[in-house]
């Protein structure tokens, strides 16, 4: 395999700004990294340091006022950036899914859990009714969630925290995407749960090769989870490498700091 098909995702020299009536805010500012088939890279920082903004430049689905001002984001060789609304549509969901942060703002509130992860698997598969419903019910039942048929009637603010992030996870896999963006997805769960979580993502990619970007604050969660490791700090990469270079051989103070 050529160094240039060896990775699903190539992120070159990323810049993103949002621009607000006080003027321009650079909020990545350079950033690259690479993406292999079933590796997992985590993106590590503090609030603030731009690491979300990254993943929503990825997927472009950044708010109103941002945009990407330079660089490049390939998938498969190809420079995403330049596509239509319709070639993204298609991109996120079913070749790249993200996992959010906060489950409540991620699941509509109206829907049923299960009409929200039907409707999924209908937009990017062409599966039918019947049979979406049978695959939303065995990836809820893939990712943990007991009685699943009784909890697709129910809707998100019926299940605990824990319990919508399953689903929120159900929902991203769906689709067995190739890339999966998990930006702090175990932040609001207990440990126990974070544990379960953590290992059910780890599962998963052994099964469909995905590649995973984690994105934490977390530096243990990394060094168990991850194979590389990129440090971002006020919209910079400062150090990255394998995560065993990265709490073997620290360099930089800020990581030292973390």
């Amino acid at each position: 395999m050529s160094e240039e098909n060896k990775y699903i995702l190539e992120v070159k020299d990323l810049h993103t700004s949002f621009f607000t009536d006080a003027g321009e805010v650079k909020a990545v500012n350079g950033i690259s990294f690479n993406l292999e088939p079933g590796k997992t890279l985590g993106i590590v920082g503090e609030s603030g340091s731009g690491k979300s903004v990254t993943a929503y430049s990825i997927m472009q689905i950044l708010a109103e006022t941002g945009k990407i001002t330079g660089g490049e984001v390939r998938f498969h060789g190809e420079d995403i950036t330049k596509w239509n609304s319709k070639q993204m549509q298609k991109f996120r969901g079913e070749k790249c899914s993200i996992i959010f942060q906060d489950p409540m703002t991620s699941l509509n509130p109206v829907f049923t859990v299960g009409s929200q992860l039907i409707e999924a698997i209908l937009l990017h598969t062409d599966k039918n009714k019947k049979e979406a419903w049978a695959r939303a019910v065995e990836m809820l039942t893939l990712v943990g969630v007991n009685e699943p048929e009784s909890r697709m009637k129910q809707y998100p603010h019926e299940l605990s925290g824990g319990m919508r992030q399953r689903v929120m996870i159900a929902m991203a896999l769906v689709c067995e995407p190739d890339i999966l963006i998990a930006d702090e997805p175990t932040t609001a769960l207990d440990v126990t749960i974070q544990a379960q979580i953590l290992e059910l993502m780890k599962e998963l990619q052994k099964k469909t090769h995905m590649g995973i970007i984690f994105i934490t604050h977390n530096l243990g969660v990394v060094a168990r989870y991850a194979e590389k490791v990129q440090v971002v700090y006020a919209g910079r990469l400062v150090e990255g490498g394998t995560a065993e270079d990265i709490f073997q051989r620290t360099c930089h103070p800020y990581t030292k700091g973390l």
